[in-house]
């Protein structure tokens, strides 16, 4: 129980500091659940509070690490391989190298393996720290990718070589040649099990498609266990568990098309589901990271008070030094990342935006308690200065930042609006050129796409007029069947007298009255001889039950005429000014068409067809995107309106079939 209390707090306090951070947005978020883990740690159920590192990665990092993975562009994750080296391996190395000397050089009575891991420590840099950092500031993409880009990956970097220097300090002495084998085979074999059984776990979820075994109490919880499962499986060979997880979540990022296959109710709730995974552990990342805080402190406390200051200046200069390295690093543009130089500005963001988090204090915390019996050496001096480094980390970009970026101007709705139209209208556009959807499937799908516009209203007057000029058209598509011999001129004259019954044919009152009672009286008589013909000998005859399929057969072919005449026309003059118009009259024929069409299948293919319409809508974004047409900014938000639509709209279409059922 008391497990469950704890996790129902942390929940609880990512909500809070979420509450406020809605409230009072000035503050970055991350602030604010360092602040509510603070409070929770005065409860008593969090006093004695202690991180595990390797369930901390294991069931928060890897399921984060998994979702970022996914998110990832399998042709920007191609063309950015040598950006990713430079920074994730290369500059983590070297980073740890360098700042484990100097760390040396501050404290001389440390053993220089513990020094290179603390180094270790420190160098793991967090992309969702920095997200909150920058959230008010515009920053530009180039830079903020290739911090995205490196905080994937160095993890697995810092972590592997904060094993090596443990344990060399246990062994006591060290092999550069075994320490680099270790590296590369924990490094890329972690990459090469997670693309491996990534593929095997995408296979094995189409195979569940397959055999329609894609039910949400099948699907979710697979989805759910899927980066826990590879995680576990590469550490099992020795590898990384972090970049395993990385690597599967790109190979279902780059699967997507073959994972949509999914029934769209099960990926609505896989969708809704991981958002709400994400969201909640991204927050309870700093949540415990408050509650951990004041327990690291405490331990500090009983040394002199000389050595705490001493330790404080050794964390700002080791933040210092890794300024420095980053800054030349990047300005340098070792191994030729940039084909342009990179300005002193650009180069000093990207040092400035290495923010360290939760990772780093997990991995000081999983220094061992004791080493041969007795207590870790220095391992609280370690942890202390680690943690100067994540606060120092994350105070500076907070201060520095927006004195060198400008601030973010509140979003142009109308420029949102436009794209969303265009994006709309795109959507629309493919939709109509598939030949193989039946008319009225493609007039419900494109009225829910046309919703999406948020037309504020329609001009009635603009309507009188089209349904006037549709009313010409049908009574045209009626006259050229009974000259096409299809049907008997009397049934076309007639047909076409019934349609002066209609509100939008300027007639008089009396006229549309004689017609109305003649059309009605002759339904009545036809119904009144088919109930006598039953009773009297109970069935209608063939030869009049003949007469009446005849009727019906030549009835369903006029409507049907009719309908495709009048949506052949409206797709011919349908505008940018009258969109709206020509959508409410569309809708109106079709609700009608409806009503006279038997179709069990159509809700399957209504909701195939949406899913497809939305797809369309994902790709003209991502090909504005990459033709420069959009912003980063812009691009997530027609996303998040696509997925937001798609949520609401697939409910609404079910109900709406089955309405018209």
């Amino acid at each position: 129980m008391l497990i469950f209390y704890s996790l129902i707090l942390l929940i609880v306090a990512t909500i809070i500091a979420n509450i406020f951070y809605t409230n009072f947005p000035s503050i970055p978020l991350t602030f604010y659940q360092i602040g509510c883990g603070l409070l929770l740690s005065l409860l008593p159920v969090f006093q004695n509070y202690s991180l595990e590192p390797e369930i901390f990665m294991l069931m928060v990092i890897a399921p984060l690490m998994f979702k970022d993975g996914q998110g990832t562009s399998g042709d920007h994750f191609r063309q950015s391989i040598r950006q990713i080296s430079s920074l994730a391996i290369f500059l983590a190395v070297a980073t740890a190298v360098i700042v484990g000397f100097m760390a040396h050089l501050l404290l001389p009575m440390v053993p220089l393996a513990l020094c290179f891991a603390v180094a270790a420590i420190v160098t793991p840099t967090d992309s969702v720290a920095f997200k909150s950092l920058t959230k008010d500031v515009l920053l530009p993409e180039k830079i903020s990718d290739a911090l995205e880009n490196e905080s994937l990956f160095n993890d697995a970097s810092g972590i592997v070589m904060f094993n090596l220097a443990l344990a060399s300090f246990v062994s006591g002495n060290f092999s550069f040649v075994n320490g680099l084998d270790r590296f590369l085979i924990s490094f890329f074999g972690g990459l090469l099990i997670g693309g491996i059984v990534g593929s095997l776990f995408v296979k094995l979820q189409s195979a569940l498609v397959n055999k329609s075994m894609d039910t949400s109490s099948v699907i979710v919880p697979f989805s759910i266990m899927t980066p826990i499962a590879i995680y576990l499986i590469s550490e099992a060979f020795g590898c990384s568990g972090i970049l395993a997880v990385v690597a599967a979540g790109i190979v279902y990022g780059t699967n997507q098309s073959r994972l949509k296959l999914t029934s769209t109710n099960v990926q609505l709730v896989t969708s809704a589901t991981w958002g709400i995974i994400s969201s909640l552990l991204n927050g309870v990342v700093f949540v415990l990271l408050g509650v951990t805080l004041p327990k690291v402190i405490k331990q500090i406390l009983p040394y002199p008070n000389a050595l705490i200051f001493h330790l404080v200046g050794d964390a700002v200069v080791i933040y210092l030094v890794m300024l420095i390295i980053r800054f030349g690093w990047v300005k340098l543009n070792i191994f030729h990342v940039s084909d342009h130089e990179i300005s002193t500005k650009d180069a000093f963001l990207s040092a400035i935006g290495g923010v360290h988090g939760t990772i780093t204090l997990a991995m000081a915390l999983s220094i061992p308690l004791t080493s041969f019996g007795q207590a870790f050496p220095f391992r609280d001096q370690l942890i202390y200065i680690a943690t100067i480094v994540i606060l120092l980390s994350l105070i500076i970009p907070t201060i520095v930042l927006p004195m060198l970026l400008p601030k973010k101007m509140p979003e142009d709705q109308g420029e949102f609006q436009k794209y969303r139209t265009k994006m709309v209208d795109y959507a629309i556009a493919q939709v109509k050129q598939d030949p193989t959807v039946t008319m009225i499937d493609r007039n419900y799908v494109l009225d829910m796409l046309n919703s999406q516009k948020n037309h504020t209203g329609v001009d009635r007057k603009q309507i009188q007029k089209i349904l006037a000029q549709t009313q010409q058209v049908t009574v045209q598509a009626v006259n050229d069947l009974a000259s096409q011999g299809k049907i008997d001129k009397k049934i076309a004259s007639r047909f076409s007298r019934r349609l002066a019954t209609t509100p939008n044919n300027h007639v008089g009152f009396f006229v549309r009255f004689k017609y109305i009672a003649k059309y009605q009286l002759r339904r009545f008589k036809s119904r009144q001889r088919a109930q006598r013909f039953r009773q009297e000998k109970g069935s209608v005859p063939k030869k009049v039950q003949s007469k009446i399929n005849g009727r019906r057969q030549v009835d369903r072919l006029i409507r049907q005429t009719m309908f495709d005449s009048v949506n052949a026309y409206l797709d011919s003059i349908e505008t940018a000014e009258n969109s709206a118009s020509i959508n409410y009259i569309r809708s109106s024929y079709n609700y009608r068409q409806a009503r006279t069409t038997d179709n069990t299948d159509s809700d399957d293919l209504r909701n195939s067809l949406l899913i497809q319409s939305f797809q369309f809508e994902y790709t003209y974004v991502a090909e504005a995107f990459k033709a420069g047409e959009i912003s980063r900014n812009l691009s997530d938000r027609l996303s998040e309106s696509i997925s937001t639509d798609q949520m609401a709209y697939m409910e609404q279409g079910t109900n709406s079939a089955l309405l018209l059922a």
